[in-house]
């Protein structure tokens, strides 16, 4: 699986400048799973086709055609899916934390009487308006020139977007966490625990945390005295078993509920953890006199 970096890997390589914007239209013909990025700019991706989810380590963002997201830097996993036949399409911007706080300072008088939404998340969501689907139709009349957007036209456009958002919903502006330096245990824990049940491998996991997997092993170890894929067993048993004490579910539904990728591994494991299949302790656990 490749890594990509950006923007710097549209850019020929070289390291974007602290105080560069870039500006990219992007389109694909074919679905993308899981690629690793590496956000060395915060970016907003106004999508025009499509649906994609960026997956941060504590946190998931599904975006549908007709929304824009804004994504703080760090390394993240990318899913990009075509709908209804069409190309997957959207535009770009890419900008520093230097950018982003020069912002902040020109325009401080719009946010001295705003307070921001409990807890700082790493991205938001916006549906496009009228005037978003305005202003991302006038830049792609803009990109479609050959000629390369002045830095000047690229700092204004991003200005004149984040200044709209801003507008828009002032309280969520603020929520941004453009970047954040978690302790490295308790990121390992955000990353591990918000991704239970899902289809995540150990490498998966340690990319999140910014770390090789041999490093993320040994330190979940010291953290959790056990291993990642242990850890990550017993936690999805735990919760088959809580879903099978309902009897609105069934063992061939809560198999792919808890991550796994066929009925007869998760009932081996099952059996070979509780001591019974799936159905068996359903029906035990439903058979309980109250």
């Amino acid at each position: 699986m490749n890594t990509y970096y950006l923007p710097d890997d549209i850019l020929n390589g070289s390291p974007a400048n602290t105080d560069e914007v870039v500006i990219r239209c992007y389109t694909s013909h074919q679905d993308s799973i899981k690629n690793r990025i590496v956000l060395n700019q915060n970016m907003i991706n106004l999508l025009v086709s499509g649906t994609k989810t960026v997956v941060y380590p504590d946190a998931t963002a599904v975006v549908n055609a007709g929304e824009l997201v804004v994504l703080s830097t760090g390394n993240v996993l990318t899913s990009e899916l075509l709908t209804g036949g069409q190309q997957f399409s959207s535009i770009l911007f890419y900008f520093s934390n230097e950018v982003f706080n020069r912002f902040l300072i020109k325009y401080d008088h719009l946010l001295q009487n705003i307070t921001p939404l409990n807890g700082k998340q790493p991205f938001l969501i916006f549906k496009q308006d009228i005037f978003i689907k305005q202003f991302i139709a006038s830049m792609q009349a803009l990109v479609s020139t050959e000629r390369e957007l002045p830095a000047a036209i690229r700092l204004l456009k991003i200005e004149e977007l984040l200044l709209y958002l801003l507008h828009f919903d002032p309280e969520r502006f603020r929520a941004i966490q453009i970047i954040t330096k978690d302790r490295e245990q308790l990121q390992i824990k955000k990353v591990v625990e918000s991704h239970v049940g899902q289809a995540i491998t150990v490498d998966e996991l340690a990319f999140l945390c910014h770390m090789s997997t041999s490093t993320f092993k040994r330190r979940f170890s010291e953290i959790y005295q056990t291993t990642p894929q242990r850890w990550l067993l017993i936690r999805k048993l735990e919760r088959a078993a809580e879903l099978l004490r309902s009897a609105e579910e069934s063992p061939s539904g809560v198999y792919l509920k808890v991550g796994y990728q066929n009925h007869s591994s998760f009932s081996e494991a099952f059996r070979n953890h509780f001591g019974h299949t799936p159905s068996d302790y359903q029906e035990q656990q439903l058979n309980v006199a109250p």
